[in-house]
């Protein structure tokens, strides 16, 4: 499964907490996890700072990197292409637990994804973090997409709440897409086999 179980470790955003969680859980990924809070998208120069810690502290252990991010912040690149680190495939979240042809077929219909963790949030992401506040919030929501769309994959109950809010409050309908966990372990797997090794 893993190609190096010893030495490899996995530094995910919070985000995908669950899933990666529950691919431990049923045995389809053999890696320890240290996940990085996914607020911290926010201010994308504290993700940087925190990721280079991060992958720092692990390869001074000897470890191998598989980051389970997309194009997060602006040094990503080069983070995740160091030596003993690799990232998997993927703009952003919502592409990587989609698969690259589905997330692109669905963002040219117009579709703002939403996760779980970021709905519960949804005020403080939208409001706070964005600045989007009333008409705004809907003018500019309208103009750039057609639809919201909930990316369940089926871990904790549907937010309903939340979404019925959200739906409102950007003045566009909302769906529920069940979503897999294969293509995310694909990714993570990929990012595993590709790490290059000193």
């Amino acid at each position: 499964m893993n190609p190096k179980p010893a030495t490899q470790v996995c530094v995910a955003c919070s985000i995908f907490r669950n899933e990666i969680e529950r691919l431990q859980a049923e045995a389809k990924l053999d890696l320890p996890v240290r996940f990085l809070g996914s607020m911290l998208h926010m201010v994308p120069e504290k993700l940087e700072k925190r990721l280079q810690e991060v992958v720092e502290e692990e390869r001074a252990k000897g470890h191998e990197i598989v980051l389970a991010y997309g194009d997060c912040c602006p040094n990503m690149t080069g983070i995740g292409s160091a030596e003993g680190v690799d990232r998997t495939q993927g703009f952003n979240c919502p592409e990587i637990l989609l698969g690259g042809e589905t997330y692109r077929k669905m963002r040219r219909e117009g579709v703002f994804f939403l996760l779980p963790e970021w709905t519960l949030m949804w005020r403080k992401v939208f409001q706070g973090t964005l600045g989007l506040q009333g008409g705004t919030a809907q003018d500019f929501m309208k103009e750039m997409h057609t639809r919201l769309v909930y990316l369940d994959t089926e871990l904790e109950p549907v937010p309903e709440k939340e979404l019925a809010e959200i739906s409102e409050y950007c003045g566009l309908p909302v769906e529920r897409m069940k979503v897999s966990l294969e293509p995310l372990l694909a990714s993570l797997m990929k990012a595993a086999t590709r790490v290059p090794h000193e």
